[in-house]
């Protein structure tokens, strides 16, 4: 791929990334129901699930489905705390790698 073309896809992806991001706050004329309030709020939640379950067991070599079963327990407790997502993911990768290091199955 040619680097005009890849800069070219890159910026129509950063395009319709922030159009899909800044669109809704661009009509908002008042505030959510409280309903759909609470129901958003779970969204990072589920995203963050969504991302781990189906990259850590691709992400590392096959046979270590105790330290997959482990980095993804983790994460999926701590993402129930509030608060963001960098501590469930970097505890994620933490896991992992010291299952690699450590050479767990």
């Amino acid at each position: 791929m040619s680097g005009a073309r890849l800069l070219l896809l890159v910026a129509g992806a950063s395009a319709g990334t922030a159009l899909l991001r800044y669109l809704p706050a661009l009509f908002a004329t008042r505030p959510a129901h409280p309903k759909l309030e609470r129901l958003l709020q779970g969204v990072p939640a589920a995203a963050l699930g969504a991302l781990l379950v189906q990259s850590v067991p691709t992400a590392l070599p096959a046979g270590h489905l105790l330290t997959v079963a482990a980095a993804l327990s983790v994460a999926a407790v701590l993402s129930l705390r509030p608060g963001g997502v960098l501590l469930p993911v970097a505890a994620a990768v933490a896991i992992a790698a010291a299952g690699l290091f450590l050479h767990l199955p």
